[in-house]
């Protein structure tokens, strides 16, 4: 009975070592760059989209959901220069603008970590992520305007799933990453000279990120 009440605490041990290889909390800091562009729609106007160039960067918090899975919940706060360009043809003449939001956003995804020899660690994920748009110019013809402030025409709160991976390598963290805008930003007024309802366009961001970081 001893003998096999002896395996018995090995074995438990042994699970606890192995439990406590993985981390319950990593914290990080990430900065990079975005390339967006703006989806936008309008009835019976032909748009022509581009994307734009801008910065990211953020801090994560990494919570392990499992003892003996290196399956984690992320979070954090991020700040991200998002937008695009757009030319509209209306009545033979052309309408250009560059749109550069700037959110605030809280990520929530599942991320899992595949250690390679203790060497590299690929961490594939995937979720949600809301933001607030904290300010947001558009460049036109005639002059900059502001998006968010009235009479502006975009919507603060946005919406969208999140899906990418990230490569750590000695606590250096590389990541790539794409945003699919869920939410129709357009809330409605003057757009590309015309007065809009809110049912009459609509506007969507989608952003692919690159950043590099540092897990604490």
């Amino acid at each position: 009975m001893k003998k096999y009440a002896f395996i018995l605490l090995v074995l438990l041990s042994a699970g606890a070592v192995r439990a406590q290889r993985y981390e319950k909390n990593i914290l990080g800091v990430r900065a990079g760059v975005n390339v967006s562009t703006c989806a936008i729609s309008i009835e019976d106007v032909r748009i022509n989209t581009g994307s734009r160039a801008g910065f990211h960067f953020a801090v994560t918090d990494q919570i392990l959901l499992h003892r003996s899975l290196p399956l984690y919940l992320e979070t954090g706060i991020g700040f991200s220069s998002r937008g695009g360009r757009a030319a509209a043809e209306i009545y033979g003449d052309i309408y250009n603008m560059t749109m550069r939001p700037f959110y605030m956003q809280v990520p929530l995804l599942v991320n899992y970590h595949f250690h390679i020899r203790d060497l590299l660690t690929i961490q594939p994920f995937a979720g949600i992520y809301g933001g607030v748009g904290i300010r947001g110019a558009m460049k036109t013809e005639y002059g900059n305007e502001d998006m968010f402030s009235a009479p502006g025409f975009l919507s603060r709160m946005d919406f969208g799933v999140r899906a990418g991976a990230g490569f750590v390598i000695r606590r250096i963290y590389l990541g790539i990453s794409y945003d699919i805008g869920c939410r129709d930003l357009f809330r409605g007024g003057e757009f590309f000279g015309y007065a809009l309802q809110p049912e009459s366009a609509e506007i969507r961001n989608n952003c692919l990120t690159v950043n590099i970081g540092y897990n604490f």
